[in-house]
């Protein structure tokens, strides 16, 4: 079994790109447009209940998730590689790099969930659960994810994007897990370079002043920018900019 995903670029270097909670491979695709297809190959994927995988049944956990990334890159051929995670596969994309050991090279965290786990208020807790089946909430959480600053255009556009990519009982497994599954005690301290992307406008426990207090503290070669005029979504809200960012930091990593 291999995760559905769509190679792209004709670099040496190879790069295993994971989406958010919400979202599917698309979620990178006008972003992928100003993306280092010179030097590096991207592999799009999406995780088990998600896009093309989403008929791809299993526990929806960290380590499940980490094993079949690791499997895709078997898959194509790349002994080494680079990892990127959003959001949820922020998370993901840390466990990769925990169970990976020196397969990788290096990765990008892009507004991540922690190690530590999933954290909210409890009222945020019940949006994002409620959200799994409510359009309503959804756009609440949308909403709250990108500051209350955009455009209601934006949020409908979220909206059908979520619910064209996911299978429900998939996103029920992952809020589970990346809530209770947390894995700090295993990786802190861990070497591995890594790019930690923040929002401007991202809200608790994603905002710039977390990702400083955790990531940098947690992990000895991590490096934080903050894309301004963004929020949970810099990749959509500011795709050039992200591109800049990951295609100098991948640079570095060769």
């Amino acid at each position: 079994m291999i995760l559905g995903h769509e190679l792209y670029g004709s670099g040496s270097e190879g790069v295993i790109v994971m989406h958010d909670f919400y979202g599917c491979r698309d979620t990178w695709e006008f972003a992928r447009n100003f993306f280092d297809t010179s030097r590096f190959t991207y592999a799009f994927v999406e995780v088990r209940g998600y896009g093309e995988s989403r008929n791809i049944l299993g526990d929806y956990t960290p380590v499940e998730a980490a094993a079949d990334i690791l499997a895709l890159a078997d898959n194509v051929g790349w002994e080494k590689f680079h990892i990127v995670g959003h959001s949820m596969s922020g998370m993901l994309a840390q466990r990769v790099v925990l169970d990976g050991g020196s397969r990788i090279k290096s990765a990008i965290l892009n507004t991540p969930v922690a190690a530590s786990g999933l954290s909210f208020t409890p009222e945020g807790f019940e949006i994002i659960k409620g959200s799994i089946v409510s359009n309503e909430m959804l756009e609440q959480a949308f909403d709250a994810l990108t500051g209350e600053r955009l455009c209601d255009e934006w949020i409908a556009f979220k909206v059908r994007q979520t619910r064209a990519s996911r299978l429900m009982k998939a996103q029920h497994g992952y809020l589970e897990s990346l809530s209770n599954q947390g894995f700090l005690d295993e990786i802190e301290g861990n070497t591995t370079p890594m790019l930690v992307i923040g929002g401007e406008y991202d809200m608790e426990p994603f905002t710039p002043k977390i990702l400083e207090e955790t990531f940098l503290s947690w992990y000895p070669n991590a490096e934080l920018v903050i894309s301004g005029n963004a929020a949970h979504y810099p990749q959509q809200e500011t795709p050039v900019y992200v591109a800049t960012v990951m295609n100098e930091f991948l640079a570095r990593q060769i």
